[in-house]
């Protein structure tokens, strides 16, 4: 059984324990998660991040 998603109220597990500017919306459900690199854009929260992969695939991820 899976654990359930948190309300998008709560950060991302990786918003926890990165710095204060580093932390954005999340592009789909606008959770607080991670920003990767200065100025990063349309960011995944972990969970969206899942449903994509289930989605789409691994593969779809640039490198």
């Amino acid at each position: 059984m899976t654990a359930p998603v948190p309300p998008t109220s709560e950060p991302d597990t990786s918003a926890r324990i990165c710095r204060g500017d580093q932390i954005g919306p999340c592009s789909s459900c606008r959770r607080p998660t991670h920003k990767y690199g200065s100025g990063a854009r349309s960011p995944l929260c972990e969970f969206c991040d899942a449903k994509a992969v289930q989605r789409w695939g691994r593969k779809l991820r640039a490198d």
